[in-house]
């Protein structure tokens, strides 16, 4: 029985090895309908391909319908017999089907609306003519037909990779790719299958044994029991000696670091051996590799020293920071990206010290790029085996994949010095809906977009790898590789501004090729428009305008209505003081002035005036003179300050020092106007009564409160 599944399996590797590569586009995958009539490839590398009058483009992976208002073609006056098809140029596509002319413009992927403006005559008839007709499968493309027993072919045409495309009349498209050498797959009892299963050294209960450098056997048995093995056959266990050894449940395999040290990889965790020292230690970056599993199915070290660890959760990169692995040294901690299989089953290096790692779905080359082999390279899409991986003398790569299959190949044979291909944009969608148009420009609101991307490279599709941005809003590159031949970039909720899309693709060599961009903007709304902005600024500086004058305003105002208020405290100061002055008999310079500035000329005058007190012929001219102003000056100010003029301000202080002399002396009426300076004492009586309102005589004799009480009345 078990014989009988191995053979079964046998021959389904065989098959698929060799069928796998070819492809099968039906309606499932984009197409109108399983009727092709036509096949056209664009300078691009697109696929136009005529399904009974609905069109579509090929992506890469799959197709796209072409929008066509038939309505607009041209309308055949007589019917024809075939399909037909005419290059005008490098851009402009002629087709034709039993009934309408077709005019497909192939720069800009979209068919021409005013298809009559370019159908001349000399067009026209060529278009009609048998020239244009669709011409039937040369006898090469029979060939290949029949090989693959495809039925009912309408079409046959030969891309610029050499791929054959085979329309049929109801069941879609058939593609061959052109020619490649496919690995070698081996069954039943090839000895090769042996010799790649015998590399993890599995024999019996012996898990794994590894040579040491000074002779010594380091083996596991029994799933975790590790021990030494002298070149005497001594068997020295470890376990014993180390305890923590019993804590894995099953160990898979011993790598090789610097040194002496070991690294020791288990189903359930990874830890490093000193085997001069008997020590153990903790493996490096653990902690980052079994965040994504602690199950580790292989480790090899590459010629570079980087130390590659194959999980059953993904494929992990050390490099180490130092020159020696000696703990604690550290490492640079990378998870390989990009690999069609993230189950790890063996890890091998081939001659020229790139990284192979066999997974649960084909085999990848890991440096210096990711390329994956699947089934459109021959290899099935089946599980490689545990450490089954194996370089041969003669350059090949085996993996095995059961217990009576494997595959070999030359790794140059599958994965050539190909040149980078350009990248074409297939399809662009906004807001879900497919971008008709070339348009650049995008309102606000169209601000989701996505863009599928592909080499149209149908003859290996798995191995191009891309990587693209968007400029404007992000600054480092994004990787993709579905190992389908398309990449898809998603960008939502795109702020307005101006963008500029780059996509570029790799060769297997790491290689870049050029880059394809498209540039769009998405405008702002229109309350953020610069017009609107503009506006904005205009109303905020009216704004400013408005405030600032009804700040100044307010501003006039308070300050008028506080100069209103010093001025009517200024008029009751004055008022003041000028009632000082005339109700009370004593000068002082401090109740009949304003401010110190009025002060001092008061005093300086009341000095200059006690000093000629007697001097009947002193007078304003004078007075001038003596405090340094002119008559004029001296008139305005004592008009402001008293209402009164210099001539009245001296007899006032005469007078006033007449009343002093009154009350508090017994000298006559004579001798008092003589010391005030009056020539006669009437005149000094009659100037007297006009101050005070009584006659020096009756000033003395107590009409000094009467006269003070009329002075107040008066005022």
């Amino acid at each position: 029985m078990e014989r009988k599944l191995v053979a079964f399996l046998a021959c389904l590797f065989f098959l698929a090895s060799h069928i796998s590569s070819q492809r099968h586009w039906t309606v499932a995958d984009g197409l109108a309908t399983g009727e092709v009539q036509q096949i056209a490839e664009l300078p691009n590398g697109q696929m136009l391909v005529n399904c009974e009058g609905v069109f579509c483009l090929s992506n890469g992976q799959s197709f796209d319908v072409v929008p066509c208002d038939h309505r607009l073609a041209h309308r055949l006056t007589q019917y024809a017999n075939s399909y037909g098809q005419l290059w005008q140029g490098d851009s402009l596509l002629w087709l034709r089907d039993f009934y309408r002319i077709y005019l497909f413009d192939a720069r800009k992927r979209i068919f021409v609306s005013d298809i009559g403006s370019h159908l001349s005559d000399g067009i026209l008839q060529q278009i009609i003519s048998d020239s244009a007709n669709t011409p039937p499968p040369t006898a090469r493309q029979f060939q290949i037909i029949d090989s693959i027993h495809v039925l009912d072919v309408t079409v046959a045409s030969t891309d610029r990779q050499g791929g054959l495309w085979i329309g049929t009349r109801a069941n879609g498209i058939f593609y061959q790719p052109p020619h490649r050498i496919k690995p070698e797959v081996h069954t039943g009892v090839d000895p090769l299958i042996g010799r790649a299963r015998g590399a993890s050294l599995r024999n019996g209960q012996t898990m794994f044994v590894l040579q040491l450098h000074d002779g010594r056997l380091l083996r596991c048995d029994s799933l975790c029991h590790l021990a030494y093995v002298l070149p005497d056959h001594t068997i020295l266990s470890l376990n014993a000696k180390l305890p923590a050894l019993n804590q894995y449940r099953f160990m898979v395999g011993a790598c090789p670091l610097d040194g002496d040290w070991m690294g020791v990889y288990t189903q359930n965790g990874a830890f490093m051996l000193d085997t001069q020292a008997d020590t153990l230690a903790p493996f490096p970056c653990a902690s980052e590799i079994e965040r994504y599993s602690s199950k580790y199915n292989c480790m090899l070290t590459d010629r570079e020293g980087h130390l590659w660890i194959g999980t059953q959760n993904g494929l992990f990169c050390l490099t180490p920071d130092s020159s020696s692995y000696t703990p604690p040294c550290h490492y640079l901690f990378q998870r390989v990206e990009g690999l069609t299989n993230n189950c790890i089953r063996s890890l091998v290096m081939d001659a020229d010290g790139h990284v192979w790692a066999g997974t649960s779905f084909g085999v990848s080359r890991v440096t210096p790029t990711v390329v994956n082999l699947n089934t459109d390279d021959g290899i099935p899409a089946i599980a490689t085996m545990d450490r089954a991986a194996l370089l041969l003398d003669d350059g090949r790569l085996v993996f095995a994949a059961g217990a009576g299959l494997a595959v070999s190949f030359q790794p140059n044979e599958q994965i050539g010095e190909e040149k980078p291909h350009s990248v074409v944009i297939t399809k662009m969608t906004v807001n879900g809906e497919m971008a008709l148009s070339t348009s650049e420009s995008l309102s606000y609101s169209q601000n989701n977009l996505t863009f599928c991307f592909s080499t149209l490279n149908y003859a290996t599709p798995s191995h191009d790898c891309y990587r693209y941005r968007l400029c404007g809003l992000e600054d480092d590159w994004n990787f993709c590789s579905d190992g389908k031949g398309q990449g898809i970039a998603d960008y939502k909720a795109l702020p307005p501004g101006e963008y500029h899309f780059e996509v570029q693709a790799s060769a297997t060599s790491g290689e870049w090729g050029p880059v394809t961009a498209k540039t769009f903007v998405i405008r702002p709304p229109w309350w953020r428009t610069w017009w609107m902005k503009t506006l904005y600024a205009l109303m905020g500086l009216i704004g400013l305008v408005g405030l600032t004058g009804l700040y100044l305003k307010k501003k006039r105002a308070r300050l008028i209505a506080e100069n209103d208020q010093r001025v009517n405290r200024l008029f009751q100061l004055r008022e003041e003081a000028r009632h000082q002055f005339v109700a009370s008999a004593n000068i002082a310079p401090d109740k009949i002035t304003v401010n110190a500035e009025e002060e001092k000329l008061v005093s300086l005058m009341l000095k200059a005036i006690e000093g000629h007190i007697d001097d009947e012929q002193y007078n304003a001219d004078m007075l001038a003179r003596d405090v340094a102003m002119s008559r004029a000056s001296l008139y305005k100010k004592l008009q402001t300050m008293l209402g009164i003029t210099p001539t009245e301000f001296i007899r006032n202080v005469r007078l006033k020092h007449a009343a002093q002399l009154l009350a508090s002396t017994q000298l006559s009426i004579n001798e008092i106007a003589d010391r005030v300076g009056f020539a006669t004492a009437r005149n000094f009586s009659s100037s007297f009564k006009k101050v005070f309102g009584v006659l020096p005589s009756e000033y003395r004799n107590g009409g000094k409160e009467s006269s003070e009480h009329n002075h107040s009345a008066d005022d």
